[in-house]
């Protein structure tokens, strides 16, 4: 007798079924980030509206966080994932996921099991929408105030760079905790390996904050130089990672072991033969991203840890004047702009502007999206015009 995953395995692989309106998850996403035409009608018979679709989730857990769905008068609040067919939520494990628990709405092109509702652990039913692609020319059904923030003559790259601000202050307080606790040498590596590991890596990141950790790496690499300090340090880090790894799937170069090779190859570099484990000299105010470069940290990663870890610890901990530090931040461009930040670019662009052009108006749009777009706060934040 096959058990209820394989089950649904079955019945979602079996043949001679009709053609999916979406041609892939991919194509379901965009159909949704684009904000859907209602009423819809959800599997157990209720009317809904979508009036947030929510931000891009990271890859790490569901496909849109923070949507708002009306249904018949009540607002769901919470987070959306999406699949062509029902059975992929099971077939996915998402049923026993605790990273699915604040799942609000669940999306699907098929309905193809006998259920009306999505269980998650056997306690919560998630409620369930069957959607369907708009038809050609129907314009999105949301569009949310920013959008027209220029027409009504906001300064969005102002805004967003005062946010860039706000939010770089909030990481300097941060690393003037850590560095109040154990120097400013050992805060900048943490920040370093939180930057480098990503969010797909945090409990890594933690791990060798703890051990081998700045004063491990030293101890590991004394007594060498250049590449073979980096393969010392880099050694420590790998042993003291163990089996730690990643949840999901990740690119090669986003592997644990590429992350923390080049995290050791960075810290040899700020740390060479001879170091205490202070402030490192080559990390100078004029120094720009390319002091953070190091072999397996190309142009972008090299800035995003000039952003999270180099200008917050220089500022947090008095390494570098105010004014310094202001200056680096104003200067550092961008990265690029992240997958989940693309929809609130496309609303707040315009024609031929770049919201997102500099590292500080990329933070500032961060958070921007974390305190009102996934909070529900739409209309409410700095770049909605006036009613």
């Amino acid at each position: 007798m096959m058990g209820r995953g394989e089950a649904v395995r079955a019945r979602g692989a079996r043949p001679g079924r009709e053609a999916l309106p979406f041609r892939d998850e991919a194509e379901l996403q965009a159909a949704w980030g684009r904000g859907p035409a209602g009423p819809l009608r959800l599997a157990d018979g209720r009317t809904a509206r979508v009036v947030f679709p929510g931000v891009p989730g990271d890859g790490t857990g569901p496909d849109f966080r923070g949507a708002i769905v009306e249904v018949e008068g009540d607002l769901l609040r919470g987070d959306v994932e999406l699949h062509l067919r029902h059975s992929g939520w099971f077939a996915h494990g998402h049923d026993r996921d605790p990273a699915y628990a604040g799942v609000a709405l669940h999306v699907v092109a098929e309905n193809d099991l006998p259920l009306r509702a999505t269980p998650h652990r056997g306690v919560r039913r998630v409620p369930l929408l069957v959607f369907a692609p708009a038809p050609a020319g129907t314009p999105a059904a949301f569009v949310p105030p920013c959008a027209f923030a220029r027409a009504a003559g906001l300064d969005v790259e102002a805004t967003l760079a005062r946010m860039g601000v706000r939010r770089l202050r909030m990481k300097a307080n941060r690393a003037a905790l850590l560095a109040a606790a154990r120097g400013p040498g050992t805060a900048l590596f943490a920040l370093a390996a939180e930057a480098l590991l990503g969010p797909a890596h945090r409990a890594l990141a933690r791990a060798v904050q703890e051990q081998p950790g700045l004063g491990g790496l030293l101890e590991a690499g004394a007594g060498y130089g250049g590449e073979e300090r980096a393969l010392a340090m880099t050694a420590a880090l790998r042993a003291a990672a163990g089996p730690l790894r990643a949840g999901g799937r990740v690119r090669p170069a986003a592997a644990p072991a590429a992350r923390l090779g080049a995290l050791g190859a960075l810290a040899a570099r700020w740390w060479p033969r001879g170091s205490d484990g202070g402030w490192p000299a080559l990390l100078t105010p004029g120094a720009g991203w390319q002091a953070a470069r190091a072999p397996g940290i190309g142009r972008g990663a090299a800035i995003e840890v000039a952003a999270n870890a180099v200008i917050p610890a220089a500022l947090g901990t008095g390494a570098w004047p105010e004014e310094a530090a202001l200056e680096a931040w104003a200067a550092l461009p961008s990265p690029g702009t992240y997958g989940k930040l693309r929809p609130l670019e496309r609303w707040l662009g315009g024609l031929d502007s770049r919201p997102f052009g500099s590292a500080g108006r990329l933070q500032g749009g961060l958070l921007l999206q974390a305190d009102y777009c996934e909070k529900g706060a739409c209309g409410r934040c700095p770049l909605s015009p006036p009613a």
